[in-house]
């Protein structure tokens, strides 16, 4: 699943589709479940696709936003992996020009795994992009923004 990120980011779509086909039939069946102190099985890969199509960019933002349309992370997960799905949704809500359902996520992802949030830099730079945006400041924003130091 990792390989299937790192290659998407170097943007071979085709590959990384391969290693996600790879890791969608190792996790046919499977719990689950945390395996040599990685979370794997199904729920994961399903993490790792929407990361895939966040990685890829471009025309694959709106596979990113169909496959969270269809499914979100359950307690079966790690929080810092469900907080990472949404942390990679915001970005995909944020390019797809929806920045209010983009600082809604990660809020959720805040709500998960507050000093996964914090760190991620993703999550520091999209707040940075949304209050750009944002011709008007909630106390919401502002607090999100003050807390993730970007303000």
């Amino acid at each position: 699943m990792r390989a299937a990120v790192v290659i998407a980011r170097a943007g071979d779509a085709g590959a990384a589709h391969d290693h996600l086909r790879e890791a969608a039939a190792l996790a046919d069946g499977l719990a689950e479940g945390i395996y040599s102190g990685t979370a794997f099985g199904p729920s994961s890969v399903r993490v790792h696709e929407v990361a895939v199509a966040v990685s890829l960019g471009g025309e694959h933002v709106g596979t990113a936003l169909d496959l969270a349309r269809e499914w979100q992370p359950g307690d079966e997960l790690p929080a810092e992996r469900r907080s990472g799905f949404y942390v990679e949704l915001s970005r995909a809500q944020l390019w797809a020009g929806r920045p209010d359902e983009a600082f809604a996520s990660l809020r959720t992802a805040r709500g998960l795994a507050p000093q996964h949030v914090r760190e991620h830099p993703w999550a520091r730079e999209d707040i940075g992009k949304i209050l750009r945006i944002k011709r008007s400041t909630s106390e919401a924003l502002a607090s999100f923004a003050e807390w993730i130091g970007r303000v």
